[in-house]
């Protein structure tokens, strides 16, 4: 659901060229350095989610280049590659908190693992700062950025069908009222007058889109929401 960012630091550009085809199949977006001091100006410009760097650079090694990174970003994921395999070295690697130390030449099976993990838990972490409701074992309602998935492609939503679906989704425990539900999705219409047919005709319209038992109708109340039970939820 997140696009994943990476930032590639290497000196020589031919091992560069010879390894970015298969990383930009790992990752969306692939920013690249051929130094220290550059490859630290990208990052202050992208933040990009994983940085993949090489010890051995001009102006800048990697080891110094990651240890400043890691003193104002805990977050960022760091895949460290050397031709060195000296014990202080790794010492020194294993402090930053790094993803991998990858010894070249560089195995593409290694690199793909490493990148595997960091976009693990990357997206692990992502799950943790979203409010995620699985609606069924195919569908998913990401709360905080109003997003609707089935079977991993999006469903597009209408400007209310998402108003509608965020406010039953901030209180799972309680009734909307028809009154509350159209006051919520007409806030930005004043001259609108209350019309609970309106309401209906919405979360009719919603149900096509979500699992019909995830929007439950309280007769002569109005309507709540229903999603999956926390325990059962696939991640």
């Amino acid at each position: 659901m997140k696009n994943i960012s990476l930032l590639y630091i290497e000196d020589d550009h031919d091992i560069q060229e010879i390894y970015l085809d298969s990383i930009q199949e790992q990752v969306d977006i692939v920013y690249t350095a051929s130094d220290g001091e550059e490859g630290y100006e990208v990052y202050l410009k992208h933040k990009p989610d994983i940085i993949l760097l090489d010890i051995d650079m001009p102006k800048l090694d990697g080891l110094s280049l990651a240890k400043k990174i890691r003193e104002s970003d805990s977050s960022v994921k760091i895949i460290i590659t050397t031709a060195y395999g000296e014990q202080d070295k790794l010492l020194q690697a294993i402090e930053l908190y790094l993803i991998k130390y990858i010894l070249k030449p560089i195995d593409p099976t290694i690199l793909k693992e490493a990148l595997h993990r960091a976009k693990r838990e990357i997206l692990d972490a992502k799950e943790e700062e979203e409010l995620i409701y699985n609606l069924d074992k195919d569908t998913i309602w990401y709360f905080e950025s109003e997003k609707l998935y089935r079977d991993g492609k999006e469903i597009k939503l209408t400007k209310n069908e998402r108003r509608l679906l965020k406010l039953l989704s901030t209180n799972e425990n309680k009734v909307f009222t028809f009154f509350e539900i159209f006051d919520h999705i007409s806030y930005d219409d004043f001259d609108k007058d209350y019309d609970a047919n309106q309401v209906r005709a919405l979360v009719k319209l919603l149900r096509k889109k979500v699992p019909k038992e995830s929007i439950l109708n309280v007769y002569g109340e109005g309507y709540r929401f229903n999603p999956l039970p926390k325990l059962a939820t696939v991640l």
